[in-house]
């Protein structure tokens, strides 16, 4: 896999000849992972990434590209030098899911913790450690999956690309 960059022409310059538009004849860093390059589908007008393998169709009027392979709509511009993601408009939705994601982390625990206290362990030989380590435990694996979770809905490029690298 060769990464060479195409040759700059003064067409692909912006108007104050310093910033490159997006053109379909350049590759690209992608947007998702950081780590591939975007270059043009053949007979299409749509990028995909060498490494994610994700696909995006490019609007060069407004200098952005949509990832067209995921169920979330995420559209990022391009400055001229790097890829700037837009922001979500459903910022109650983020609130939702944060709230979602803290009430899944803590009340499993917040049970194993409640029920201890209700019905403690007539023996008191480790049992009371035991059940403060089931609880720690619990905490911590809801937690796991709530962070994965997020992170799939999220898509941070460092865990696109961990998941990739993973799945090689």
């Amino acid at each position: 896999m060769s990464y060479q960059r195409h040759s700059l022409s003064t067409a692909n310059l912006s108007p104050d000849n310093s910033l490159r538009t997006l053109n379909y004849i350049d590759t690209y860093t992608c947007p998702v992972c950081n780590h591939g390059e975007l270059s043009l589908i053949t007979l299409t007008e749509a990028f995909a990434c060498s490494f994610c393998r994700h696909i995006f169709a490019a609007d060069l009027e407004r200098q952005s590209l949509q990832m067209v392979d995921n169920i979330q709509p995420m559209v990022w511009f391009w400055t001229g030098e790097r890829w700037r993601q837009k922001h979500r408009p459903d910022g109650h939705i983020t609130a939702v899911v944060w709230s979602f994601a803290l009430a899944i982390a803590c009340l499993p625990a917040l049970l194993i913790v409640i029920s201890n206290y209700m019905f403690p362990p007539i023996d008191g030989n480790g049992l009371n450690q035991f059940s403060a380590i089931w609880t720690v435990i619990t905490l911590l694996t809801h937690a796991g999956i709530v962070f994965w979770l997020i992170a799939e809905h999220y898509q941070w490029p460092w865990y696109v690309t961990t998941k990739i690298k993973l799945s090689r």
